[in-house]
């Protein structure tokens, strides 16, 4: 994640000030969101020393700690959708997703509500 990159903050910063796309439900709370983006800068994904989990694809890099409780957080979310607990997977059978079967379209079907990949 390149949070300083100038695009993508921009496009943040576009989504979570247009009422139409994101509902701070309040203006202290929108002010902290803007505030935080600000703060990020260029806060690192990876470093190579310390704790944290080894990225899977390169492990010569450690996942920096928030990075890492972001990323656990936003797993948790739909973990029971890919790992097939509870209410059933989304390859319809009782076991996990296959990695190579968790495209875009898997997470546009989870978080946008579009068709079933």
């Amino acid at each position: 994640l390149k949070y300083g990159e100038e695009e993508w903050r921009a496009a943040v910063y576009a989504h979570i000030s247009n009422p139409e796309t994101f509902n701070a439900y309040t203006d202290v709370t929108l002010k902290c969101f803007k505030e935080n983006l600000d703060w990020l800068k260029e806060w690192a994904c990876s470093r190579s020393f310390g704790l944290g989990t080894l990225l899977p694809w390169d492990e010569q890099f450690v996942i920096e700690s928030l990075s890492d409780s972001t990323i656990y957080m936003a797993y948790y979310t739909v973990c029971h959708k890919l790992q097939g607990r509870a209410h059933g997977s989304l390859n319809g059978q009782d076991g996990p997703v296959p990695a190579e079967k968790i495209t875009p379209a898997v997470w546009d079907y989870i978080f946008l509500d579009d068709s079933y990949p």
